[in-house]
């Protein structure tokens, strides 16, 4: 099983402290006042913009009332684990600010959706076609680290576990446009049936026919936790966003997932839909 991110372990103490607060029925005030902090020092804490330190979640969780050692003590072991450097972090040249917060939960979600309606979506995407993407618009350096940021994400989420449960839409577009060449292109739609065949992912194409679909202008990853505070990911030409305050924004998006995916070809469809395009491309 791959270690979880730092990010994870911040993720866990903030939603444990967020709710002891509410079991005491304090408000954030309440708990500014109680321990001489500034109002904004608990909000960056509950909203996980700054980590706490293993003596303040002591201070929390007396003042929540919080006695039962056990408890206390997987919180200060995850507070403590929250300082470890990312398991990305070899890569921070190639990971920006907003995609760094992206991985810290990509492992641990539920369930991943994701949508891109231009290309083929990231983690399915073959090393060859992603240096095709790359070509000419990236340093030699960085697309080689890019290449294997997106390969060990690859590994981490269709090799080594059964979850999250990962949901793709692909978009026809992406199957017929030429990104490479026709050999990379082949080798690309034979990944896609191999990844539709693993037991954790399901991966449904959206042909033309269903013209403006629903999640069509909506690029983007959800990901979905079982204990809520989910997380959506949109990347574009002005840059990249990870939202986690807006949750309706998170709702918006599954809901046109969710519409696009029931009209789309699954399963058994999808692969004779992607055999079909595979014949544009001479062997």
């Amino acid at each position: 099983m791959t270690s979880k991110d730092p990010a994870l372990e911040r993720r866990r103490v903030r939603l444990a402290l967020r709710t002891f607060r509410n079991d005491a029925q304090l408000s954030q005030p309440d708990v500014a006042e109680r321990l001489s902090w500034s109002p904004s020092k608990v909000i960056r804490i509950e909203g996980g913009s700054v980590g706490v330190s293993v003596t303040d979640l002591r201070a929390l969780l007396d003042l929540y009332g919080v006695r039962d050692e056990e408890t206390r003590r997987r919180l200060e072991d995850a507070t403590r684990a929250s300082r470890r450097p990312p398991w990305w972090g070899g890569y921070r040249d190639v990971v920006g600010p907003q995609f760094a917060v992206y991985l810290g939960f990509e492992s641990a979600a539920s369930v991943l959706s994701a949508y891109d309606p231009t290309f083929v979506p990231g983690l399915l995407q073959t090393e060859q076609y992603t240096r095709a993407l790359l070509d000419g618009r990236q340093p030699e350096a960085r697309a080689d680290a890019i290449v294997r940021l997106r390969a060990e994400r690859q590994r981490r989420l269709l090799r080594e576990s059964a979850e999250p449960r990962l949901r793709f839409l692909v978009d026809e577009a992406a199957l017929r446009r030429w990104i490479g060449g026709p050999e990379t292109m082949r080798a690309q739609l034979e990944q896609l049936k191999s990844a539709a065949r693993l037991p954790h992912v399901d991966l449904s194409v959206v042909p033309f026919t269903l013209g403006a679909h629903a999640v069509l202008r909506n690029g983007a990853i959800a990901l979905t936790f079982n204990d809520g505070d989910d997380v959506l990911f949109v990347e574009g030409p002005n840059g990249a966003l990870t939202t986690r305050d807006d949750q309706e924004a998170v709702v918006d998006y599954l809901e046109k997932f969710e519409k696009s995916r029931t009209d789309a070809e699954s399963g058994d469809d999808a692969i004779a839909f992607i055999d079909e395009v595979l014949e544009q491309y001479p062997s």
